[in-house]
């Protein structure tokens, strides 16, 4: 199993070891008798964005370019998070007026870790310039048949230097090969 695959597992498993760490820590807060204080709720809730974050942020950190930029986003999609599940609180209120403050809390406390997860993936994901550059370190590239230029990072199989068009076949078929490839040793 490649590291990329590995690592989606694992995005797959946070889920239910989420719930299991919810579980675990609801109980562990849990009263001997009558339902929940709204603060324990509370609580398991900063519990879980903990361990959410933790988890999400050791998972891919060797994969993300850490810039400045990157981090200051990552803290305002932390607030925003916040912000969706306050939003979610007062819509769940207003639709259910009936419902205990417990069943509240724990309805809308769910969205700020699925809020967080969703805006990471997005200002996480590699820019066209990151792929350039760690395809250029890593020595990888394809050039353009016609004039030798580095294709990589393109989205397309069209070279914006010559014009040249090709099939993904072509530009495989086209490449150098290294020495020791090619049989010259």
């Amino acid at each position: 199993m490649t590291a990329t695959m590995a690592r989606l597992v694992l995005a797959m498993l946070l889920l239910p070891a989420a719930g299991a760490v919810f579980l675990l820590s609801f109980f562990a807060l849990a009263r001997p008798s009558g339902p929940p204080r709204i603060l324990q709720i509370v609580i398991v809730w900063l519990v879980i964005y903990a361990f959410v974050a933790v988890y999400w942020v050791l998972l891919w950190r060797s994969l993300v370019r850490w810039t400045a930029a990157r981090v200051a986003r990552t803290a305002v999609v932390s607030g925003l998070a916040l912000l969706v599940g306050t939003a979610a609180g007062f819509l769940f209120t207003a639709l259910a007026p009936w419902a205990p403050g417990q069943i509240v809390v724990l309805v809308a406390g769910g969205t700020v870790p699925i809020t967080w997860v969703l805006g990471t993936v997005v200002i996480w994901r590699e820019t066209p310039r990151e792929r350039a550059d760690r395809l250029q370190r890593l020595g990888a590239s394809v050039v353009c048949p016609l004039c030798g230029y580095n294709l990589a990072g393109l989205r397309e199989v069209r070279c914006p230097e010559c014009g040249g068009s090709f099939t993904l076949d072509q530009l495989a078929a086209t490449q150098p090969r290294p020495a020791a490839e090619a049989g010259e040793l």
